[in-house]
């Protein structure tokens, strides 16, 4: 079975870990929560994703690396593609309410040309949205999503079929999104 190593953040709740475990599930992908108490299960895991949350904790750059390092599949949602980026800062307040709503649809993303876009096969998308920093940047994974308001909502390797980053919710949004759908779909489909 395609075991997948979901990162459990000290912050999130067992409901939150529940919706990225039912994510992998629901695409025939075996879910193991990692944290420091068993990284060493990290050899077992054929995908990697990195979740959201509300800090930059010590495993997200070691996830990462470990996923570029060997070339595995990986999923960054809202926490998790801002450390892909690894440029954060705090959205200013005015900025806030348009990105921090947690029902249904909150705003369009527009996709320039990419593996991401090719996946979803759609220029633009809906999305909901709730964080309270963004990325101004990106060091190594190319950034192809733009909100609306211009801020950076999806990052890839341009160089894989599926390391991919979203600031967005796409486990919390299986019930009634086709992208949402899609997006974990393929990140299963990608894992060896």
């Amino acid at each position: 079975m395609k075991k997948v190593c979901i990162l459990k953040r000290s912050e999130n709740t067992e409901k939150e870990n529940n919706y990225y475990i039912n994510a992998i599930k629901k695409y025939g992908g075996n879910p193991i929560l990692i944290d420091d108490s068993n990284i060493n299960r990290l050899d077992e895991c054929c995908g990697i994703l990195i979740t959201g949350g509300y800090t930059k904790g010590s495993l997200d750059d070691y996830l990462i690396e470990y996923a570029l390092k060997n070339n595995l599949p990986l999923l960054g949602i809202c926490q998790g593609m801002q450390s892909m980026a690894m440029y954060q800062s705090n959205l200013r307040l005015e900025e806030v309410f348009n990105h921090y709503q947690k029902e249904s649809y909150v705003h369009e993303v527009f996709l320039t040309d990419s593996n991401f876009k090719k996946i979803v096969g759609k220029d633009k998308i809906k999305v909901n949205s709730y964080h309270y920093q963004t990325v101004r940047g990106s060091n190594f994974f190319s950034l192809v999503g733009i909100s609306n308001d211009g801020l950076i909502e999806v990052v890839e390797n341009k160089n894989h079929s599926f390391q991919i980053g979203v600031q967005w919710h796409p486990e919390r949004m299986l019930n009634y999104d086709e992208t949402s759908n899609t997006i974990f779909q393929k990140f299963i489909d990608n894992i060896r």
